[in-house]
């Protein structure tokens, strides 16, 4: 189930531009037609929001706390491409995402047709149809990045986490 009706934008994010009623996120692709691909990322912005420490929904600089919006899947590996956002960007994200925000079951059948400036997630053939994974809010005041098959990711296995928040588990979980 989507979300029904989209959430208020916080002022924050208010030099976003729009598509659908939604804030788009920063690091969102952009097909040559214009149109936002939301699930998509542009690579050359979401490799300067992980080494410049920018949020990946605003764009504009952290603060002192951050969250990285992790699968159950990247938890062991205390890594994700996506950049940290601020929180009241989680919140908003959370509340806007309908995978992030558990209203889908399952991941889109379809692939998206990217542009070549556009990052496909690694494993996105393997989720093609899947069931949703559940999501988690990990805090933290800091971030290493590093090289993750082949791309850039923000990693916390240096950094122990303020909190990790699950943001969409369900027990028991099945795959």
């Amino acid at each position: 189930m989507i979300v029904p009706t989209p959430p208020a934008i916080p002022l924050s994010l208010a030099h976003l531009p729009t598509a659908g009623g939604l804030a788009v996120p920063w690091i969102t692709s952009r097909a040559g037609d214009g149109r936002h691909l939301f699930g998509a990322l542009d690579a050359d912005r979401k490799d300067q929001a992980l080494l410049r420490r920018l949020c990946g929904v605003c764009g504009r600089r952290h603060d002192e706390r951050l969250v990285l919006l992790m699968r159950l899947s990247d938890l062991p590996r205390q890594c994700t491409a996506e950049p940290a956002l601020h929180p009241t960007c989680t919140a908003y994200t959370i509340a806007a995402c309908p995978m992030v925000g558990g209203h889908l079951d399952h991941y889109r059948t379809t692939p998206q047709v990217l542009d070549p400036t556009m990052i496909p997630p690694l494993d996105s053939p393997a989720r093609r149809g899947a069931p949703a994974e559940p999501w988690f809010a990990v805090w933290l005041h800091g971030y290493t990045v590093i090289t993750d098959h082949g791309t850039l990711a923000a990693s916390y296995a240096d950094n122990t986490p303020l909190r990790i928040r699950p943001i969409t588990w369900r027990f028991p979980f099945s795959a």
